[in-house]
């Protein structure tokens, strides 16, 4: 669409009901784009299908945008911009991985990003130039996740901070990130869905076999699911799971003491793997991230119970610990969430050993009470 751009006509320019639109500039090289959320950029079309952003109507002026457009046009036709690195997307994407999480606490933000990237992102861009890839050609994948905005706007995250990251010192493989600008494709929701005593039988009844398993630990523990998902048999020892802080979501190691009901499961797993709870494929060291969505799917399927997520049995196991009046310091370390201020990695290991007895304590409480749900006639 082509008009003639005024600070009016701008300004009268409305958010479209999904995505992003671009409406051009009959008089001169620019453009608005504008986003579903509201905001509006200037932008410039600098090659084929390769959109700069100039920067945001509001702070910058029509008049403005059109001086710097014909300028970054200027430089392109003498030569004067730095040529793009003809590295491609899947070395980029290999190299970012090494580098960024190369001092993080935990595998898990690494192993987050890496499914996230190569799952979305590499198999449509795997040899491209990383210069050549547009935001229009990003929308097109992200635009595939709508019906999960989930995992569509966690998606986008992990690929706006690749690119942020390929732009900047020494590496620029691209003078700016084609993500500049551009509108996250939604919001987080914050979730309050705590399942009923008889949604969560449902739902323990449901989750058979040796996968199944695991969503029973996490009604028992509210563990995390992929810390559930990756438990070693080596982590057990004097009737405690030590969860290592290098699995963890906070980089803060996380002892559960077994009580029947879980140490049961754990002993049913009886496979060659050193996890408890290998992965579908044989190549799989253990449970994949990727695979939460299909097991819940059976899940939904056989017990019946709509409009939940995995995530939800964690907030469901601490309200329980509320109900059988758990002190909130201990159900917050249940959680292995940090309580207290100026906590070190000396207080770590001490708040390890020195709540094992209020632990256990809580964890057979709720162990008795589920026990007299799954019971009931």
């Amino acid at each position: 669409m082509k008009v003639a751009l005024t600070d009016l006509s701008v300004r009268a320019i409305k958010a479209p009901a999904r995505g992003q639109k671009t409406v051009w500039d009959k008089n001169s090289p620019i453009g608005v784009r504008a986003s579903v959320g509201g905001s509006k950029s200037f932008v410039v079309m600098v090659g084929s299908g390769q959109r700069k952003v100039i920067g945001r109507v509001g702070i910058l002026s029509l008049a403005e945008a059109r001086a710097e457009a014909k300028r970054i046009l200027a430089q392109k036709t003498l030569g004067l911009t730095k040529k793009p690195s003809a590295i491609n997307f899947e070395t980029a994407v290999a190299l970012f991985l090494e580098d960024k999480y190369k001092n993080a606490r935990g595998k898990r933000p690494k192993s987050e990003a890496k499914r996230l990237l190569e799952k979305h992102f590499v198999p449509a861009f795997r040899k491209r130039p990383l210069s050549d890839i547009t935001d229009g050609d990003i929308s097109v994948q992200l635009a595939k996740l709508g019906k999960t905005p989930s995992t569509q706007l966690h998606a986008y995250r992990a690929i706006k901070v690749m690119l942020r990251w390929c732009t900047r010192p020494p590496r620029r493989y691209i003078p700016h990130s084609p993500l500049e600008g551009y509108e996250p494709p939604g919001k987080d929701k914050k979730r309050s869905r705590v399942l009923t005593d008889t949604e969560l039988v449902k739902v323990w009844n449901a989750a058979e076999g040796r996968h199944g398993a695991m969503v029973r630990l996490l009604i028992l523990w509210g563990t995390r699911s992929g810390e559930t998902a990756r438990l070693h048999r080596d982590w057990v020892e004097g009737g405690v799971l030590t969860i290592p802080g290098q699995f963890t979501k906070n980089g803060r190691a996380h002892a559960i003491p077994l009580l029947p009901m879980a140490q049961t499961i754990l002993t049913e797993q009886a496979t060659n793997s050193a996890h408890f709870f290998p992965g579908r494929l044989l190549n799989e060291a253990h449970f994949n991230d990727g695979s939460w969505g299909k097991l819940k799917g059976e899940i939904d399927t056989s017990s019946g119970v709509k409009d939940w997520q995995i995530r939800d049995l964690r907030r469901t196991f601490r309200s329980n610990m509320a109900k059988l009046r758990v002190p909130r310091e201990i159900a917050e370390i249940l959680l292995n969430h940090v309580t207290g201020a100026n906590k070190n990695d000396l207080d770590e290991i001490y708040d390890r050993y020195d709540y094992l007895d209020e632990k256990r304590e809580a964890l057979q409480k709720w162990e008795t009470r589920l026990r007299e749900l799954l019971t009931r006639p």
